[in-house]
């Protein structure tokens, strides 16, 4: 490796420690502070347009929150760090991570691009998601170096097999169909993450075309706009209830 190579790589692995620290609530900061100060807009100033754009926003979200769940469901990986640095207790290459390395980066890619698209401002095009992407590019850098040094050739030889956020779709099926879905699982480690995904994708929604067709705030208090946040708000607390009383 050059000097000049090792210095990049330094420099990336830096970066990538400083985000990982601060990943979990980078993501709702950032898109709360742009919620104050940007408002939502047309894409591209088109009306017509805006709604088959934002229509594959939300889609890209939900997939992307799917990709979470399918991925704690089947094969969960204890990588959550250690003393705020990347850690890594075992090398798992099984379910989701037989297709994709960083499959729940690549979830957290897809809800940033779905909400991007969802709210239509350039603001959030030029910035907002080059910056995720920035903030995962890194932070993968970091990991990859750790398990390169921990794991050696068979990290190297799993590198090799699956990509690293392109996700090798070949034997999918027969991945689902070798491994039993916990859903309990899901619900207790996931709960959090999904009922934020589906309030964020509803409230922005409703917030973004009131605001373009200038509703009042009286319309969007009608029981009838705030049910759906109250039944999640429902499930959010029947989950907290399930995993505090050990029911799951």
């Amino acid at each position: 490796m050059t000097n000049q190579a090792a210095t990049s790589s330094g420099i990336m692995s830096r970066v990538g420690n400083f985000f990982f620290r601060f990943r979990n609530g980078l993501f709702p900061f950032i898109f709360l502070v742009l919620a104050l100060i940007v408002r939502p807009a047309w894409f591209l100033g088109h009306e017509k347009l805006d709604l088959f754009v934002t229509g594959i926003g939300i889609v890209l979200a939900l997939a992307g929150g799917l990709v979470r769940i399918l991925t704690i469901g089947l094969v969960y990986i204890r990588r959550g760090g250690k003393d705020y640095k990347v850690f890594a207790k075992d090398l798992v290459t099984d379910g989701i991570y037989a297709h994709v390395r960083n499959p729940m980066y690549l979830g957290n890619l897809l809800i940033a691009a779905g909400i991007c698209l969802m709210y239509g401002s350039p603001w959030l095009y030029a910035g907002v998601f080059p910056f995720f992407l920035l903030v995962y590019i890194s932070i993968v850098a970091e990991e990859e170096r750790f398990l390169a040094s921990k794991f050696g050739d068979g990290y190297v030889d799993y590198c090799r097999a699956v990509p690293r956020f392109w996700p090798n779709l070949r034997g999918v099926l027969g991945t689902f169909g070798n491994y039993e879905f916990n859903w309990k699982r899901v619900i207790k480690k996931e709960y959090g993450t999904t009922c934020a995904l589906l309030a964020a994708v509803y409230v922005i929604t409703v917030w973004k075309y009131s605001y373009l067709h200038g509703m009042s705030p009286g319309q969007l208090l009608r029981p009838v706009m705030v049910a759906p946040l109250l039944v999640l708000l429902v499930v959010y607390l029947s989950a907290i209830f399930l995993k505090k009383s050990r029911r799951i």
